[in-house]
């Protein structure tokens, strides 16, 4: 049967590798550079070009439309310590879930947190629709603006731009948001989770083995060269390289193993598990109230002794000094 989703990722890989997508438009071939931290610096000091002459020409600051809807009613003091609280709970469940390793305890954790990410996405999505232009929104438009207009070029090797710069001035608008449009459905395939799921393939590991690691050796450029693409997909190669590698890992589900969210649950929890039970020596988890065994092969450790049968043998309890010898073996 054929693997569309491999196939998928294979395109993913080879238009991250090239550095830029292409499409077709009006007939014509396009091509959207994919930008890193080093050419995305080019543009940033215009930022600050375009704040200042939004507050010069009267346009109010976020924090000043924020207070002007409340004055008006059409949001709240109340919906935005609501939204605040929902961050700072955010915050502490985050907190509490990289401490966790009882799988039953990082599922729950992890499915809580999920939620209340789409609670919090809402509630600032309903904001944003009321808050309309301000200054910071409009020095980041326009800032984005140019940042879309000169990813665009006629080129494979990306020498030619498709705009100049006069016409980056005199763009209609219509059409600047059809290049938009373009531009956003291009790259939509590159967030995160596609990534984490690319790099956690057995196709791109393998890449990773035989680069030996070396960002220069797979991609043939210095780290600051790299697009923001290929840094992330390097780096979470190596790190899922690093995991999978791992003795406890052996003991894994493929689901688990597939699955990049649950793969890096897995290591927290077992990093966590080792620091708090130091002495364990992959036995330590039989001692932790409230574990299954379900949770012992989470975390790779070996169940060798039935606590409650050991009991019975002591007549039905075990005093201090049988755990502190239990916790040796």
């Amino acid at each position: 049967m054929i693997d569309i989703e491999e196939k998928k990722l294979k395109a993913l890989y080879f238009e991250i590798c090239q550095g830029h997508s292409k499409l077709i438009y009006n007939n014509k071939e396009l091509y959207i550079k994919h930008f890193g931290d080093y050419n995305l610096g080019q543009f940033e000091e215009q930022y600050f070009i375009f704040l200042k002459k939004a507050t010069d020409s009267g346009l109010p600051s976020q924090e000043d439309k924020l207070k002007l809807l409340i004055d008006q009613e059409h949001w709240s003091t109340q919906q935005e310590n609501d939204l605040k609280y929902k961050k700072d709970k955010l915050e502490r469940l985050e907190k509490i879930h990289k401490n966790l390793y009882l799988k039953n305890q990082v599922e729950k954790s992890r499915k809580d947190i999920n939620q209340l990410k789409i609670d919090i996405e809402k509630i600032e999505k309903d904001r944003k629709e009321l808050m309309g232009i301000y200054a910071e929104l409009y020095a980041q438009n326009k800032l984005e603006y140019i940042y879309i207009l000169n990813s665009f070029y006629k080129d494979p090797n990306l020498n030619e731009k498709y705009f100049n710069l006069e016409e980056q001035d005199e763009i209609d608008n219509n059409l600047y948001y059809q290049y938009i449009i373009l531009h956003n459905a291009s790259i939509e395939k590159f967030d995160i989770k596609n990534i984490k799921k690319l790099s956690l393939s057995e196709f791109l590991q393998n890449a990773i083995y035989m680069a030996e690691q070396n960002a220069y050796y797979f991609f043939k450029k210095p780290i600051y060269l790299l697009t923001y693409y290929q840094f992330s997909l390097f780096n979470y190669g190596k790190f899922f390289a690093s995991l999978l590698s791992s003795p406890e890992a052996k003991k894994l589900d493929l689901q688990t193993k597939k699955d990049p969210e649950k793969l890096i649950d897995w290591y927290n929890a077992l990093i966590n598990f080792k620091v708090k039970n130091p002495n364990s020596s992959g036995k330590g988890l039989n001692f932790v109230m409230g574990a299954t065994e379900e949770d012992i092969d989470y975390l790779g450790q070996e169940k060798r002794v039935d606590l409650n049968e050991l009991a019975k043998s002591k007549g039905g309890v075990l005093n201090i000094n049988d755990l502190a010898k239990l916790s040796k073996m």
